[in-house]
């Protein structure tokens, strides 16, 4: 078991060091020889046992005498200890590669490839504490009427719901990734509208208002929101500049952005979008799964097409959502 232990350490050092190169062949060398039940030619583990004993020796002799007693002990305990940290290591690569986090789908526990933890960040909506804060394994489209909200590409297979509002630095970052996704893959994709950073509904009045009278407009305000900063958002005078670069009369769109029935109905979908139980954005919901937080780009196609999701045509290197 040593050779193999020591096969997987060299190999590694090997990589960075010439000095070791040398000694993972022949630590390959006795691997193959024992696994095929033959002794090794080149003696590595004696010759490995050797140089350990060498070095321990020079600093205590009981601690030599104890390690060449139980060198075949330690060599199977390292060996375990090897292999789990292995085992351990490939697991939190694929777990990462598919949700984002090297402990599994929204979950909040230090991850080394993303040690800001930036993929599960999400603006709080929360109003105060609660007894028992909602998890993402709470969160639900069922019994939510998603024909209230705005719907790009209607005859999608398949469906992409993002919860997000148009002043978030966290939907931001994933909005225009998403909406790219769901274009290059032919799926439904829906934006309900949240508003969390901003004091009014102006944006999410003048969204509806704009939807009303022309849907593909809709989607081009949708990037003007996003690219505003977001103290424009409650600002009267850049709705009207918004409604002008998109060729609309700000005199008849005013009228329906300042309608209490259009005000109701931003309360409704509020009401609506409520009963997901979300508690942050961007919340993202993809078939049966939730992501929570702005994941890359790849997280979201996997959940779409699977792990193999560049054999479709489209790799996902124009943005990785983060």
């Amino acid at each position: 078991m040593f050779c193999i232990a020591a096969l997987l350490i060299l190999s590694v050092l090997g990589i960075f060091s010439a000095r070791y190169r040398s000694l993972a062949k022949d630590a390959l060398d006795c691997v193959l020889r024992r696994v095929t039940l033959r002794p090794c030619i080149t003696g590595f583990d004696e010759k490995m046992k050797s140089r350990i004993l060498g070095r321990v020796i020079n600093r205590s002799e009981r601690a030599a005498r104890f390690l060449n007693r139980n060198f075949e002990l330690l060599a199977w305990v390292f060996f375990i200890l090897v292999l789990g940290s292995t085992v351990y290591a490939a697991r939190g690569l694929y777990l990462f590669y598919v949700t984002g986090s090297c402990n599994g789908l929204n979950q909040e526990s230090f991850c080394v490839f993303d040690p800001k933890g930036e993929n599960n960040e999400v603006t709080d909506i929360s109003q105060g504490c609660k007894e028992n804060p909602p998890t993402a394994a709470d969160l639900t489209l069922k019994g939510v009427d998603l024909s209230r909200f705005p719907v790009c590409n209607p005859a999608g297979k398949k469906e992409i719901v993002l919860i997000g509002c148009y002043g978030c630095s966290y939907t931001r970052k994933i909005y225009a990734p998403l909406k790219e996704l769901a274009a290059a893959r032919g799926a439904r994709f829906r934006f309900l509208d949240y508003p969390v950073k901003v004091s009014t509904t102006l944006s999410a009045r003048l969204a509806e208002c704009v939807y009303r009278r022309d849907e593909a407009r809709y989607w081009q305000l949708n990037d003007i929101l996003f690219a505003a900063a977001p103290e424009q958002l409650d600002d009267p005078e850049f709705a009207g500049k918004a409604a002008m670069q998109l060729g609309l009369d700000w005199g008849d769109l005013g009228g329906c952005v300042e309608d209490p029935a259009v005000q109701a109905l931003v309360d409704r979908r509020m009401d609506e979008i409520a009963k997901t139980r979300f508690y942050g954005t961007p919340t993202v919901f993809i078939g049966n799964q939730v992501f929570v937080g702005p994941k890359p780009r790849r997280v979201y196609a996997i959940a779409l097409d699977g792990l193999f999701y560049w054999l479709k045509g489209d790799g996902g290197s124009r943005s990785e959502g983060r």
